[in-house]
């Protein structure tokens, strides 16, 4: 702050006086700010918008139309500061980042504005600021009730909701690209609608929401997860395809096979009337697994005969990328009957090949069984490195065909878009041409060392695999260094000496999982100290922390914010309890005197 009032205070002394009250430069409606007139410009001024840019930055230069058309509707001065150039301005206000908006009002000291970058977002932002008779233009999201919630979704056809709470930032970063979204939606049949998750508490616990926001599209009633975008345009283009039919249909070969996928199975249901029984199962399958399965039905007999399906039957296709001599190129799904997750476990079991083609996009829902033994190396199915993508893949299927009775699953990967978990275990600088890392069905990962297996991919995989299927290979531990000497009364644990200190049978344990660059932690920390010196007088009670950046998290923790607190009780340590209330130290000490099994042993029932 010092520095910031010093540099301003040096460039208002150097704005000469015959500046002070002559005209400024403008472009486009926008004034144009540099060193010399900034101060004479704000003393003018008092309330202003003013955006710091780069002229290089992509998002500056599509910011740019926007704020010349807002700053013709608004009454108020807007202005603009080329960061480049004006390197100590930039720095007395701290500008990290490109398009940066900073708005002066009556004088006081800036605030950074944060709505969105079209110029009705800019006239609304500002005119909420500076103008007490502005009323913003209607929503066009719809906010749901749980008195009208049932009816609402079950008579639309297809509906986005957002359940949020007003004091989250990543619903107020959301909000104006949710209200965009709904705009351009306005006039189809996809409505875009709102739950405040603070006021419609039961309606909210009734649809499992832990987190905000959270969103759920319902498809005539039926509720399916939300895996699109979170931008306006991202948001429009999804719900555009999530509008079109799950189950395509195919009404010839020519069309057959111009819809199988060259790179992936493609899904196909077989039936000759089109009231198999199979067919309602599978419309709401394909519903389900819209954005992870390519699905479709026919019912034409030439292309049944042409696939030489002889009847009704659900087949899955694999690309001729993975043809191999050790599996079928289709399998078929053998029953008459079947119910939506009957057919959804099918399609996930048999969905990838003996050694198929692991990626960022297809990881969460196509290798989700283990152990899984991934080979990385340079995997390129384009035309032109397919030959070599394809002879290391056969040495690799060669091998797992081996290991296939013995329920391990292969993969390749690609070693540069799966560089994070090369080097999460030690392999980002290997020098081997192929790395192997195994993901166990303990949670565990079992990397191939290079300082072990030094050799070609067709002497190492094998050798590899003897020692891993006799368990003679270790797991590798992500774990920090331990202090030399703990210095305060929180024990500090890391993954090498978690389960030596956190289930240790004769102490109930509290521990704290936390990020160093944490807010919310760094917040905490005191209070999570003093209560460590409160329960000094329980000699069976430790309270621990642990750097999950630092750490694999153990088994049985599920950490997905910052802290997260679990209590583990002796006799329960491979259950332990998650804290789900507030940071007050009293309810802190409520929650281990309830679950407490050695400590507290003089604590009254509750």
């Amino acid at each position: 702050m010092l520095l910031r009032i010093t540099i301003l205070l040096y460039l208002f002394e150097c704005v000469p006086a015959e500046e002070k009250g002559s005209e400024f430069e403008q472009d486009d409606g926008i004034f144009v700010l540099n060193e010399e007139n900034f101060m004479s410009f704000l003393q003018q001024h008092p309330t202003s918008l003013v955006k710091f840019y780069a002229p290089w930055c992509g998002h500056c230069k599509a910011l740019a139309p926007e704020y010349a058309k807002a700053a013709k509707k608004l009454k108020i001065p807007l202005a603009k500061v080329d960061a480049t150039v004006e390197k100590k301005l930039a720095e007395a206000y701290n500008i990290q980042g490109f398009p940066t908006l900073k708005f002066w009002q009556n004088g006081e000291d800036p605030i950074d504005y944060d709505g969105g970058r079209e110029s009705d977002d800019i006239v609304q932002w500002v005119s909420e600021k500076t103008d007490p008779t502005y009323k913003p233009p209607p929503s066009s999201v719809t906010k749901l009730t749980k008195e009208e919630f049932t009816e609402f979704i079950t008579t639309h056809r297809l509906t986005l909701v957002k359940f949020y709470a007003p004091w989250c930032g990543h619903c107020k970063k959301l909000a104006p690209e949710y209200e965009k979204a709904a705009k351009k939606l306005k006039g189809s049949d996809i409505i875009l609608a709102e739950v405040d998750s603070t006021v419609e508490k039961s309606l909210t616990a009734e649809f499992d929401v832990s987190g905000y926001p959270t969103l759920y599209i319902f498809r005539n009633g039926k509720k399916f997860d939300y895996k699109g975008p979170r931008d306006a345009e991202g948001i429009v283009k999804y719900m555009l395809e999530q509008a079109e039919p799950a189950l395509k249909e195919i009404t010839s070969v020519k069309e057959a096979q111009n819809f199988m996928r060259k790179d992936d199975v493609t899904i196909v249901g077989f039936f000759s009337d089109g009231k198999a029984e199979l067919l309602d199962s599978l419309n709401d399958a394909a519903e389900l697994l819209r954005d992870d399965f390519t699905i479709a039905v026919c019912s034409e007999l030439d292309v049944k005969k042409h696939f030489k399906i002889d009847s009704d039957r659900i087949v899955i296709f694999y690309p001729e990328i993975y043809w191999s001599k050790y599996e079928p190129k289709h399998i078929v799904y053998g029953k008459e009957i079947g119910t939506v997750e009957d057919l959804v476990t099918f399609f996930q079991e048999n969905s990838t090949p003996l050694v198929g083609h692991r990626t960022k996009k297809n990881v969460a829902t196509r290798y989700t069984q283990f152990p899984l033994v991934v080979v990385y190396y340079n995997v390129d199915f384009s035309i032109e490195y397919r030959e070599g993508t394809q002879y290391w893949r056969k040495k690799v299927l060669e091998i797992a065909s081996q290991y296939r009775k013995d329920n391990y699953y292969f993969a390749i990967s690609d070693e540069d878009e799966f560089a994070d978990e090369l080097t999460a275990v030690g392999l980002g600088d290997s020098g081997l041409e192929h790395n192997v890392l195994v993901f166990g069905y303990d949670g565990k990962k079992y990397p191939m060392r290079p300082d072990e297996f030094d050799d070609e991919l067709a002497e190492n995989l094998p050798a590899f695999m003897k020692k891993l299927s006799s368990g003679k290979i270790k797991p590798f531990v992500k774990s920090a260094p331990l202090p030399k000497e703990e210095k305060g009364p929180v024990k500090t644990v890391a993954a090498s000496n978690f389960a030596q200190v956190v289930f240790d049978e004769t102490k109930d344990v509290l521990v704290e999982f936390y990020a160093p660059w944490c807010g919310h932690c760094k917040a905490f920390e005191p209070k999570y100290k003093e209560l460590a010196v409160k329960m000094k007088k329980e000699p069976n009670l430790l309270l621990a922390k642990m750097d999950v950046t630092a750490n694999d998290i153990p088994k049985n923790y599920d950490v997905s914010g910052f802290p997260t607190i679990y209590f583990a009780p002796a006799g329960k340590k491979e259950e332990p309890i998650k804290y789900e209330g507030n940071r007050d130290l009293n309810d802190l000490i409520d929650f281990m005197k309830k679950h407490a099994s050695v400590s507290f042993l003089g604590k009254t029932e509750l």
